[in-house]
């Protein structure tokens, strides 16, 4: 995502995971963020943002343990994150990037298919 007050946003919800801020108050700012990738017309990021935040609301936790499936042409450069949820609101952070997309996708799979 392109835009300053977006990645200022996924920041401070990095910070408040890595706090253990209350699941309501990031559930609050993904809304936020995703009404701003609504503006800017990126609907993966928008999709994306909106299962995150059914998920860590239907969890009640901020514990986000989920099975990607990475594509095998791409699993000898995949290294899997500490913490997933940072590391996918991180990626949208850059989500102009081609290969930040490509992984963006991975999850949106695997999260709406634990969810749904």
């Amino acid at each position: 995502m392109n835009n300053p007050k977006a990645k200022e946003l996924i920041q401070k919800v990095v910070n408040d995971i890595e706090a253990n801020a209350g699941i309501e108050v990031i559930a609050e700012k993904l809304t936020a963020i995703r009404a701003i990738a609504l503006e800017v017309e990126d609907p993966l990021v928008v999709k994306t943002l909106r299962i995150i935040k059914e998920k860590i609301e239907e969890d009640e936790s901020l514990e986000f343990e989920i099975e990607i499936e990475v594509p095998e042409d791409d699993l000898e450069e995949y290294e899997e994150p500490e913490n997933h949820l940072t590391h996918l609101l991180n990626l949208i952070s850059d989500s102009d990037n081609k290969y930040n997309r490509d992984e963006i996708m991975w999850y949106r799979t695997a999260i709406w298919d634990e969810i749904y």
